[in-house]
């Protein structure tokens, strides 16, 4: 099984994902589709994915600064759906 063997890893290129190698409508910008895709993989909890994410924007010389405020607004807006969901949970547990 290879990753090429789904579909989604063409729709992801298509749609100009840089870690695909896609072609970029130009509605985003490198460093922005880069910082969208560090902040989704650190999202999901996967190592592997955050750690080419990483590797891409270093090579796109993005600054450490603004890949940690791209990684603290994700963790942020998590945080809040996860005190949501406690909030709810124990309101629908009454």
């Amino acid at each position: 099984m290879k990753f090429n063997d789904f579909g989604m890893i063409k729709a992801q290129a298509e749609a100009g994902d840089p870690m695909f190698g896609g072609n970029y409508s130009g509605a985003l910008t490198e460093r922005e589709r880069h910082l969208i895709g560090i902040a989704v993989a650190v999202t999901k909890g996967c190592p592997e994915c955050t750690a080419k994410r990483l590797a891409k924007a270093n090579q796109a010389k993005i600054d450490e600064a603004v890949i940690k405020e791209a990684i603290n607004l994700a963790a942020g807006i998590n945080s809040g759906f996860v005190i949501t969901a406690a909030v709810k949970g124990s309101e629908l547990n009454r």
